[in-house]
């Protein structure tokens, strides 16, 4: 007489390509969230250098020329770029323009953005 006890050969495929797709699924979703993480990052650095620069026009009439002028900024492993904005001069606006190698986009942010255009925007592609 046979024992029916265990799995035959069919189910027990069955459940190990049910778990590759799954797995499958859930690595590409992974990868997504991860990516769309670091560009908050990005844009969070950016959106805080932004909000120091003004600071440090308050107390200077002029806008701090690199990161290490503005004082407790805290940019972990953010690439931040300051340079002047549309008017040319430092003395008037500036742009900042954020990077992070695992970002999927670089953000910018402009003190003085054309009429109707965002003062924060992000580029697809680094």
């Amino acid at each position: 007489m046979r024992d029916t006890r265990g799995f035959t050969l069919i189910e027990v495929l069955v459940v190990i390509v049910l778990v590759g797709v799954l797995s499958a699924l859930a690595i590409s979703q992974y990868a997504s969230f991860r990516q769309r993480g670091f560009d908050t990052k990005v844009a969070a650095a950016v959106r805080g250098v932004a909000t120091g620069e003004e600071a440090y026009y308050a107390e200077n009439r002029v806008y701090a020329g690199s990161i290490g002028e503005l004082p407790g900024m805290a940019i972990g492993d953010t690439t931040i770029t300051i340079s002047a904005g549309n008017s040319g001069s430092l003395n008037t606006s500036f742009r900042i323009v954020g990077t992070h190698p695992s970002a999927a986009r670089t953000f910018t942010w402009l003190s003085d953005p054309a009429p109707g255009e965002p003062n924060l925007a992000g580029t697809d592609g680094i």
